[in-house]
């Protein structure tokens, strides 16, 4: 039987609807939620990256009423020898795992004992609970963190169904928190990442579940790589991609161009991803060489608008094709200290402070002559 009542279940969908209602500030608005439905000042947010190899560091720590001395310590110190740190794991919240974990559940001494809990202490803070909304195999993984004092004595039996439940919202809030903001960056990296011309173009995450695509991708690769099923083709790519720079795909910190069977292939490093606290996404795009074509026409009016000259012609074509500075060094045989002038010498005649902008210039121009060739 329950311990819950009935105006505790409304809590929770209150709860649920709040944090859900807008998700442009999900922590903090998890952390107020916490406090306004269920008293729980005591609280701490946090966000722990996975690196391919497992290991953990902590990206973010958030928190509304703790001592700012706390989370410092925990930073700086303590978060690696927390207790409910090798506990994160198992916090999965599917009906195989608990949605909460606390001091029950762990050798209290044990936790007491611990360089992390003698700080606690030392705040007057006795007891913990966590609850966990991602695992290992999703990260980044984010965490809630509930505290009570030695005055206000260890979680109750109705305190512990009710985190659980509480555990639960939060899982399913995270999955919708995930799926929204998902959405949001593949927009937001198509809009940053693509010029005017046809793009085939590919999203997938860290454990290479792809994300979104469009059937030019598909058509394209069919000239690349004999593969049908999306996931080998991108498997097929990325071995290309770390066989031709000697490098994995994580350890990139550029972007890679290949020109192969006609197509220029590029492949975007992880850096491209809008929100760290979400999702890391990677991105292919691949074009046909000839259909450089109507980009060649709008950077031709671009070099007579604004008096480019040869040279700056032939890296303002690379930069569109998002090459590296060092990767237009080796393209066209210059220090990169001369690329970098030419650059600046680019940006200044074109009134613009970043590539991006560029391609903006160039869309802008585009829109332009269609406009003046539908009009004819």
């Amino acid at each position: 039987m329950s311990l819950l009542t009935v105006n505790d279940y409304e809590k929770l969908l209150n709860f649920s609807f709040f944090i859900n209602k807008d998700y442009s500030d999900f922590i903090n608005r998890t952390l107020t939620a916490l406090i306004d439905f269920f008293d729980l000042k005591l609280t701490a947010y946090s966000v722990f990256n996975v690196n391919p190899n497992g290991q953990r560091s902590l990206l973010k720590l958030e928190t509304l009423y703790l001592r700012p001395n706390i989370l410092k310590d925990y930073k700086e110190n303590f978060y690696k020898s927390d207790p409910f740190y090798n506990k994160i794991d198992t916090l999965r919240n599917s009906n195989k795992f608990k949605y909460v974990y606390t001091t029950n559940d762990i050798c209290y001494d044990e936790f007491l004992n611990s360089p992390y809990g003698k700080s606690l202490t030392k705040n007057g803070i006795a007891y913990q609970a966590i609850l966990g909304a991602s695992d290992a195999a999703h990260p980044p993984m984010h965490v809630i963190s509930i505290f009570k004092t030695e005055n206000e004595g260890n979680f109750t039996p109705k305190e512990l169904e009710l985190l659980s439940q509480i555990g639960k919202v939060f899982h399913e809030s995270m999955r919708l928190f995930r799926k929204h903001n998902s959405q949001a960056d593949v927009i937001f990296l198509a809009n940053r990442l693509f010029d005017l011309t046809s793009v085939g173009f590919i999203f997938f995450n860290k454990n290479k579940d792809v994300i979104d695509f469009n059937e030019t991708f598909i058509n394209y690769t069919a000239s690349i790589t004999s593969k049908l099923n999306v996931d080998e083709i991108v498997c097929d790519l990325i071995n290309l991609i770390e066989s031709t720079n000697k490098i994995t795909i994580d350890e990139l910190k550029v972007n890679a161009i290949i020109n192969t069977h006609g197509f220029i292939v590029t492949f975007f490093p992880p850096q491209i991803s809008q929100n760290e606290y979400i999702e890391t996404f990677y991105c292919f795009t691949i074009r046909k060489i000839e259909e450089r074509r109507q980009g060649d026409e709008i950077q031709n009016l671009l070099v007579e608008e604004y008096n480019l000259t040869k040279r700056e012609s032939e890296i303002l074509s690379l930069l569109i094709d998002g090459a590296s500075n060092q990767q237009i060094s080796e393209t066209v045989y210059i220090s990169i200290s001369t690329v970098k002038s030419h650059v600046r010498n680019i940006f200044n005649k074109l009134n613009v402070s970043t590539r991006s902008e560029v391609i903006r210039k160039i869309r802008k121009l585009a829109l332009l002559e269609n406009d003046n060739s539908s009009s004819a």
